[in-house]
């Protein structure tokens, strides 16, 4: 599953400190469909999930209202948008990347009434550190220190009707995200635990074999002095593993468990995802200018996902028109001559 694969129903088209109790109703019945539907069993599991599921929905909605205005994409633009530029080689790059997305392409052929789509392009950006020359009036500097910035793996998803869907989208992709975080934690649980029982299967047959062992050497040798040694070694890690097995939560436990995963990252958002704005000064040739040079350098602002506290992608709201559009049978052309 990818960061923004996601569709959750249900509407949230409020703004403000509020939340109705019909979309923390929905959310979580989303929950329990995800986690478990066994959380229904848990006396009082809607009272306990509302308040963060509230916090978490007016999160998701801070969350959006950081992602920038729509940027009008098309080759026409190119030319006159710093961004575009930074972000495409060529003018003719610019419809070439949404036209191969086939969620636009099925979007526009499913809607013929459409002139335009909102879209969500994504994209991940990758700085390199080299040499360059640098000019300051008449003096020019050679091996001077430059980052040169690039930007790949550009995917077009989530194509919608208009801005106001795409920007419900982001809400909705943003809480699921947030209760797959949960969902991970909670199943990585259970897969240490299971790990632990398997360890502990294979160390009390370990030791069985061991006292038998011992018993026949003492009985032939008198001497298990060697087989009491690895046996007080493999008793140790079994002790070991019993003492971690008793930490974690037992099966009647896990459901109150997985509630507490929930409650903990809904009421901790900030921890697993958000979005802050990169600002970056670059030349015409993507390399980056520090504030305070003369040289002439255009500014960018890219919203920019983050995952756990690391950078993950850069995400950009676009209007892409259907004139823009390269039917598939061009982009199947295309793609043939380039191979031949």
């Amino acid at each position: 599953m990818g960061l923004l694969d996601w569709l959750f129903g249900g509407n949230d088209e409020a703004t403000g400190a509020a939340v109705d109790a019909a979309i923390v109703e929905q959310r979580i019945d989303q929950i329990v469909a995800m986690v478990d539907p066994r959380l229904k069993l848990v006396s009082g599991y809607q009272r306990k999930l509302a308040p963060a599921v509230e916090q978490a929905v007016l999160y998701c909605r801070e969350l959006e209202a950081q992602v920038p205005p729509v940027v009008q994409t098309s080759a026409a633009n190119w030319s006159d948008n710093p961004l575009l530029r930074a972000l495409f080689a060529t003018a003719q790059d610019v419809p070439a990347v949404f036209s191969r997305s086939p969620e636009v392409q099925q979007f526009f052929a499913d809607t013929p009434g459409a002139d335009e789509t909102w879209v969500m392009l994504r994209f991940v950006r990758k700085e390199e550190k080299g040499f360059g020359v640098a000019v300051h009036g008449e003096v020019v500097q050679h091996d001077v220190p430059r980052t040169a910035v690039s930007f790949g793996d550009k995917a077009a998803l989530f194509p919608c009707a208009s801005e106001h869907d795409a920007r419900i989208g982001i809400r909705r992709r943003a809480f699921k995200f947030l209760v797959t975080q949960a969902l991970e934690e909670i199943a990585s649980v259970d897969t240490q635990r299971a790990d632990l029982k398997d360890q502990h299967s294979m160390l009390k047959a370990r030791l069985a074999i061991l006292k038998g062992q011992r018993a026949g050497l003492e009985a032939m040798l008198g001497n298990g002095e060697a087989a009491s040694d690895e046996i007080e070694e493999v008793e140790r890690k079994l002790a070991d593993n019993e003492q971690a097995l008793a930490s974690f939560p037992g099966m009647g436990e896990s459901l109150d468990y997985a509630i507490s995963r929930v409650q903990d990252v809904l009421t901790h958002a900030a921890d697993h995802l958000q979005v802050r704005t990169v600002k970056l000064r670059i030349d015409q040739m993507n390399v980056l200018v520090p504030e305070g040079s003369p040289e002439p350098a255009a500014k960018i602002v890219l919203p920019e996902v983050m995952v756990r506290g690391r950078p993950v992608i850069h995400l950009l709201a676009c209007r892409f028109a259907r004139s823009e559009l390269i039917h598939r049978g061009r982009l199947l052309d295309e793609a043939q001559r380039l191979l031949c």
